[in-house]
């Protein structure tokens, strides 16, 4: 596999209450600083429809997988676009973070359904990649727990279908796996210890290795990372950055090495952020 750069952005829902900052307003940047940054792999957080039709007319040369939250298909969504001359979608499906996962749902007490979509993907040359992409509940601290420990045990089932396709076999063994999104909340948190293998739950004598339980294992690019760029925070109000809350974050498994990681000030021509968050991007080898 050829270096991999995966940008994740929290694009900020088309809210008319934004005045000055709707989203008429900032879909022109966030295409550009997507179009600038040139990721294999972008993930957005909270596109409604209409901005996800935005996202695909301003980024072309990206394929677009993922639906809504709503039953219908609409709603916020968790969209990943990948990059179609370099690599290809396999398989691609979405679940919710519930109790019921296979069925739109909401669950935990969290305020919205909430959703993970995830992408299989194939280099031109044959290495594949697992992407998944998530948001979080920004209520309910429990719906967040218990996301997070969905997600553990369904990123491995999803790793485990890597199998055979119309083009051919993928490979035998761990499928190189990235985890991101908007998780609201920071690093040490419950959620993020539970997504690291660090379940504060789990009372028992800890086994050595994360993946001893349950076959996943997770580190933070932020951490990880040989190169670390950009402001330690992920969230503005347009205008400013709002201190200490990195709540979007990249998450590798072994199989991938962290070259660098970035959180993207890039401002409009305005001088404001395109968003509310700033989008993270991560550079990866094999």
């Amino acid at each position: 596999m050829t270096g991999i750069r995966v940008l994740s952005y929290n694009v900020r829902y088309a809210n008319r209450g934004d005045h000055h900052d709707a989203w008429h307003d900032r879909r022109d940047a966030v295409g550009r600083l997507v179009r600038f940054h040139r990721p294999d792999v972008a993930a957005f957080q909270e596109p409604l429809p209409d901005q996800r039709r935005d996202l695909r007319e301003r980024l072309p040369e990206y394929e677009f997988v993922g639906r809504g939250r709503e039953a219908d298909g609409e709603g916020e969504g968790c969209p990943i676009a990948v990059r179609s001359d370099r690599w290809e979608v396999v398989d691609s499906d979405t679940f919710w973070l519930s109790e019921t996962p296979a069925e739109p749902s909401t669950g935990w007490d969290a305020s919205y359904p909430r959703i993970a979509t995830w992408a299989r993907v194939r280099a031109v040359g044959g290495d594949a990649l697992l992407v998944v992409n998530t948001h979080f509940d920004h209520v309910s601290a429990r719906a967040r727990r218990e996301s997070a420990r969905l997600l553990r045990e369904r990123i491995p089932e999803i790793a485990a279908t890597a199998g055979d396709d119309a083009d051919g076999p993928i490979p035998d063994g761990p499928i190189a796996t990235v985890l991101v999104g908007d998780f609201n909340c920071t690093p040490g948190s419950d959620p993020h210890r539970i997504l690291v293998g660090d379940d504060p739950e789990l009372d028992d004598e800890p086994a050595a290795d994360p993946a001893d339980r349950d076959g996943l294992e997770l580190r933070d690019a932020a951490v990880a990372a040989d190169l670390r760029h950009g402001p330690e925070t992920s969230l503005t109000d347009f205008a400013r950055l709002i201190d200490g809350r990195r709540i979007d974050h990249a998450l590798v498994s072994p199989a991938l090495s962290v070259e660098a990681f970035a959180t993207l000030a890039d401002r409009d021509d305005r001088g404001r952020y395109p968003s509310d968050h700033l989008p993270i991007l991560a550079r990866l080898s094999p």
